[in-house]
């Protein structure tokens, strides 16, 4: 179909500040909404067996619209995104290359315009859920109560040879929840917890690099231990599915990590 019957009737039902630039196979259709971080929203209109899709052309997984990646946040992120998918009705799907296409199909061209406003919207939506860093509740006071009780612990039996949340001296940026210094020796502690399984396999792999860097360490020779200790008693605490990356952090560490209902096995280790 000839791209002009499309224009129109956008510009006569959609906006008047739509603009329009023909690519391979797809009309592109730059569209008056922005996002919080100031990109105007692109939504591609081709005819796939004899049916008029409109699509984000992967542009969202390909990140063109800029967007910043917070880890923390990626379940919630999920979870948003999941709503917005059904508040739109839309579909998506992967290319061959994996690239994942959202997008919403007009049976006629009359349906255009809405469908166009619906995947835009969507677009907007979840564009700006990624700019913003969120807090989970949930989560920051499961953390915020196993950081607090695992300091408490170490303070009572190490004092005054406990430091918490410190580093390495040639690595001030690589924070570990505590560093006992003890007989001239340094031992590295780090915290596990998490409320979903996401968020404890996000601090699983933060242990696992600030081990490995510790090792680059001009201190290396004095480290006498590398513990983890895990807060067993979460949500997220799921050493069956999470089995691989349990495994690297083994490798990692001196001693087996140490279950938060099993804590005083650190006093047999240091």
């Amino acid at each position: 179909m000839d791209n002009k019957i499309f224009i129109e009737q956008i510009k006569k039902s959609f906006c008047n500040l739509t603009s329009f630039k023909e690519r391979d196979n797809a009309l592109e259709i730059i569209t008056a909404f922005s996002t919080i971080n100031n990109k105007f929203v692109s939504v591609f209109l081709t005819f796939t067996n004899n049916k008029i899709v409109i699509t984000d052309s992967g542009w969202i997984d390909q990140n063109y619209y800029e967007t910043p990646y917070f880890e923390e946040s990626e379940d919630l992120i999920r979870r948003i995104i999941g709503s917005y998918l059904l508040s739109y009705n839309v579909k998506s799907t992967l290319d061959k290359s994996g690239v994942e296409y959202y997008y919403k199909i007009c049976n006629k061209v009359e349906e255009i315009p809405s469908v166009v406003f619906d995947l835009a919207n969507f677009i907007v939506g979840t564009v700006n859920s990624y700019c913003i860093q969120y807090k989970d509740e949930k989560e920051e006071k499961e953390r915020e109560t196993f950081k607090s009780d695992a300091n408490t612990f170490l303070k009572v039996y190490y004092q005054e040879e406990v430091k918490l949340r410190h580093y390495l001296d040639d690595f001030k940026n690589i924070k570990f929840n505590a560093i006992i210094s003890r007989n001239s020796k340094l031992n590295l502690i780090t915290y596990v917890t998490g409320s979903t399984q996401n968020y404890f396999e996000n601090d699983l792999r933060k242990s696992i690099v600030n081990f490995e860097i510790a090792l680059k360490s001009k201190y290396g020779a004095y480290i006498n231990e590398k513990i983890t200790i895990l807060n067993d008693q979460s949500e997220g605490y799921s050493p069956e599915k999470s089995s691989s990356i349990f495994q690297l952090l083994n490798e990692k560490t001196t001693k087996e990590p140490v279950k938060w209902s099993e804590k005083e096995r650190i006093l047999e280790y240091i």
